[in-house]
């Protein structure tokens, strides 16, 4: 089953815009690759989810790498953090260059990511059923739970908006969600690149806290 099948020809269409920096689908599968060479062995790899190219190109190569990425909301308390992170039990956690993180966060190896020289081509073979995302829920009721969430069911979530929301390569997706959500993430940001070859542009309102 593939999750990026856009990216295994990759071309100079425009993928995503956050702010001022863009990436085209070339870009993209390129600077994923190179990261998913450095996930390394990581089971599960914490993503702190805010908006950037940065956030995107990890989310992918940790997922192209088969490591289940569990995004971390950024206005999480301490408290929370340290229950998800116990949890989850990340291997590393990926950061734009220069982001300060918590201290919780702090502790483990990071991975700050460079979308500059092209990687090698991204794998994308793993299994139906390989976890592609943990996410936890908002913890009305107690401590948040952690869903994991199954590569088959992110792709035929995607295959279901795209007949739906009758995706093509001319539409753009202004993307105001946020990357910690499952919707934001499964729908939203990889949802047109993934079903029709659209682009999205990622919005300053994704600072959900």
């Amino acid at each position: 089953m593939q999750l990026f099948p856009r990216l295994s020809e990759p071309d100079d269409a425009p993928a995503l815009r956050v702010g001022d920096a863009e990436l085209s689908y070339r870009e993209l599968a390129a600077a994923a690759a190179g990261f998913a060479e450095r996930v390394g062995q990581a089971r599960r790899v914490a993503v702190w989810a805010t908006p950037s190219v940065e956030t995107c190109v990890g989310v992918l190569g940790a997922l192209a790498a088969g490591a289940a990425v569990v995004p971390i909301n950024a206005g999480a308390g301490a408290r929370e953090l340290e229950h998800i992170l116990g949890d989850s039990e990340p291997g590393l956690v990926v950061a734009p260059a220069g982001a300060e993180l918590p201290t919780a966060l702090e502790r483990l190896p990071r991975a700050e990511l460079d979308t500059g020289p092209p990687g090698a081509r991204l794998p994308d073979a793993l299994g139906d059923e390989d976890p592609a995302f943990v996410l936890y829920t908002s913890g009305t009721t107690g401590p948040p739970k952690g869903a994991v969430i199954p590569r088959r069911a992110v792709v035929s979530n995607l295959d279901a908006l795209a007949e739906v929301w009758a995706w093509t390569a001319d539409d753009r997706l202004a993307h105001a969600l946020p990357l910690f959500h499952v919707h934001g993430w499964c729908s939203a940001s990889w949802g047109p690149c993934a079903a029709a070859g659209a682009s999205s542009t990622w919005g300053a309102s994704h600072r959900v806290r």
